[in-house]
């Protein structure tokens, strides 16, 4: 194993990202993208300094994790799912998918949607294929299930909610407003319950593609060159 910067697979998409010229894309040469977060690395690994946002979206992904395999289970059935416990890597890419099937020639990621309205509207990204193709590298599977799941919030998160309108609200709990609009969070989270199971997982399939991880492969090698001709004043 190479001692040579790996890249995580959440990260591919940034460096796939093509410039805005036309001559730098024929040269193969790494976008803005790719070099801004190929200096949030450096940053890191440099100094330990890193930026951490824990959104309400991603803090309800973190809490309902298993909730969203057992919906993915309960609906798609097939071997029993159970989180990945090993991560793993190469010489280019490192990454930890959610589930590995053993008897199907499937990776599956879980993703849990905030609300009815994200669920909605959730798509294909680019970053979940960039994301895809790296675990399928990685763990040798052909096929990507990219599921997106839609579970009640937890309980803790609604009352966080309806603190932060407590205070906008002066501390009136007596207020109209404030009544209507806790109501209104409770009825937007109930109601995922009445909604059948089958209608609360919206999937997206594709597979191994041997042209990306090739020109995946070729950027890594630039993102290394320009990782290492960093320096705290660099000009960008």
């Amino acid at each position: 194993m190479s001692n040579e910067l790996l890249f995580r697979c959440s990260r591919l998409h940034s460096l796939t990202t093509e410039p805005k010229s036309k001559a730098d894309k024929e040269k193969g040469e790494l976008s803005k993208t790719a070099k801004n977060m190929i200096r949030e690395i450096w940053l890191e690994k440099t100094y330990g300094y890193k930026e951490e946002v824990i959104t309400d979206e991603l803090m309800k992904g973190l809490l309902c994790e298993q909730d969203s395999i057992s919906l993915v289970q309960k609906v798609l059935g097939g071997e029993f799912r159970i989180k990945c416990p090993t991560p793993k890597s190469n010489d280019f890419i490192k990454g930890h998918c959610d589930i590995e099937l053993k008897k199907e020639d499937v990776i599956e990621d879980i993703k849990t949607s905030y609300n009815l309205r994200t669920f909605f509207n959730a798509e294909l990204e680019d970053v979940y294929y960039g994301q895809g193709q790296g675990y399928m590298e990685l763990y040798g599977k052909k096929n990507y299930r990219l599921i997106y799941c839609l579970v009640p919030t937890p309980e803790k998160m609604i009352l966080e909610a309806k603190k932060r309108l407590y205070f906008k609200f002066d501390c009136n709990e007596d207020n109209e407003d404030y009544i209507k609009l806790c109501e209104q969070i409770d009825y937007n989270n109930n109601l995922i319950l009445q909604i059948p199971l089958n209608e609360r997982l919206k999937i997206f399939n594709f597979e191994y593609n041997a042209e990306y991880i090739d020109k995946l492969y070729k950027k890594i090698i630039k993102a290394r060159e320009y990782y290492k001709s960093l320096s705290l004043n660099s000009i960008v």
